[in-house]
């Protein structure tokens, strides 16, 4: 299958995407990037998450500069179907704070460019 033989390229190109994400954005005190990937895991990057306390403030203001986020994964014990009266601090905090950015391998270095660009001018 054409698709088959096109998966490692197009996981070299994420993995490019996202270094160079970690590498732009780590220096940034109001945003936590990814940690690194240990040398034993093989990655997808299928997704790129940052988090932020204004996580809401900044999917807006990339919105609003054409750049598509997504929050995923809402927690299961805040479904009203479980009835569940779980705390879970580090579950709230990532659904509260995490910000998925793009990252696919059709966007080009322009693309990233500007995504780069427009969270670091976010808090200037």
């Amino acid at each position: 299958n054409w698709a088959i033989k096109k998966i490692d390229a197009q996981i070299k190109k994420r993995q490019k995407i996202h270094n160079r994400y970690t590498d732009s954005l780590s220096s940034l005190d109001w945003l936590d990037v990814p940690k690194e990937t240990p040398s034993s895991v093989k990655s997808s990057y299928y997704m790129y998450h940052i988090q932020t306390k204004d996580r809401d403030g900044l999917a807006k203001y990339l919105r609003k500069n054409g750049i598509y986020t997504t929050f995923r994964y809402y927690p299961l014990h805040w479904v009203k179907y479980f009835n569940s009266t779980s705390k879970l601090p580090g579950t709230e905090y990532a659904a509260n704070h995490t910000l998925c950015i793009p990252l696919h391998q059709n966007l080009s270095n322009k693309d990233v460019s500007l995504i780069i660009k427009k969270i670091k001018l976010w808090k200037k």
